[in-house]
């Protein structure tokens, strides 16, 4: 009885994980077309969400989410205006007020812990989804994007249901326990795949897709990992619930920071 009521669960569990992929993808398909501020506005909350996420869950080590969260800002606007040497230089600033919000009390045990946190989450959350508002303004950039994310989401959604069924050796098991070997195979080759089909409809050449799915590919589950990392260093399942049957932003878009920043890279000096 208890069995046949967790496969229940489990059908429940995968039908509104895949309804609210679904709904993901359409939503991101129409904001990443429209392109302009609509897009703009669309980074910057999943952004400030994410951001928002990661200092929730690394609240122990009490990051100081108001410079965070300034810091962001100037990150965002410098990705949409600027080039990616003035993100460098808008994280540095945001280090600067880091530190002057850190200093009003005075010295404290621990602060140097809690600049390092408060850095950590602005870089990683901020400069990822910075690169992605870096590949909308390249030519063809609204195609790109769409390359890229379609191949960092197709490739984990393949992971996972290669995973799902067909998993059975496990990939790093004090780290992500529920990770395969068969699911990253799956995973990889369905990036390759989804990128290369979806070069057919823009500019780029067989080969060019190819290179931009194995970066993609290799730099996705990456991503992955490390947010699994983080989420064992304060022992909890899901970064947030804003998608249910996904997890928080940062669940869904692990893979898809790591991979956004590889590929403006690849395709800006090789592609």
């Amino acid at each position: 009885m208890r069995r046949e009521g967790a496969r229940r669960w489990g059908v429940v569990v995968l039908g509104t994980r895949v309804i609210v992929g679904a709904v993901l993808a359409v939503l991101a398909v129409v904001l990443i077309v429209h392109g302009g501020w609509w897009f703009f506005a669309m980074m910057a909350l999943v952004s400030f969400l994410g951001l928002n996420e990661f200092y929730r869950m690394m609240r122990p080590y009490r990051p100081i989410a108001l410079a965070g969260f300034a810091g962001l800002a100037l990150v965002l606007v410098a990705a949409w205006f600027g080039q990616p040497l003035q993100t460098v230089g808008a994280c540095a600033a945001a280090l600067v007020v880091t530190f002057a919000i850190a200093v009003i009390p005075g010295p404290r045990r621990g602060v140097s812990v809690r600049i390092a946190m408060t850095m950590l989450g602005l870089i990683y959350v901020g400069l990822g989804f910075a690169h992605l508002l870096f590949i909308r303004r390249l030519d063809e950039g609204m195609a790109l994007v769409l390359t890229v994310v379609f191949g960092a989401w197709g490739g984990d959604t393949v992971a996972y249901f290669t995973g799902r069924y067909f998993g059975s050796t496990p990939m790093a098991p004090r780290l992500s326990p529920k990770k395969t070997w068969e699911g990253f195979v799956g995973g990889f080759i369905g990036t390759i795949l989804v990128v290369v089909f979806v070069g057919l409809y823009t500019e780029l050449s067989p080969y060019n897709s190819l290179i931009l799915g194995l970066t993609i590919a290799v730099t996705a589950p990456i991503g992955d990992l490390f947010e699994s990392l983080l989420k064992r260093d304060v022992e909890i399942k899901d970064a947030g619930r804003a998608f249910p049957g996904h997890g928080g932003i940062l669940d869904r878009f692990d893979g898809l920071i790591f991979a956004s920043v590889a590929s403006f890279y690849v395709i800006t000096r090789f592609l």
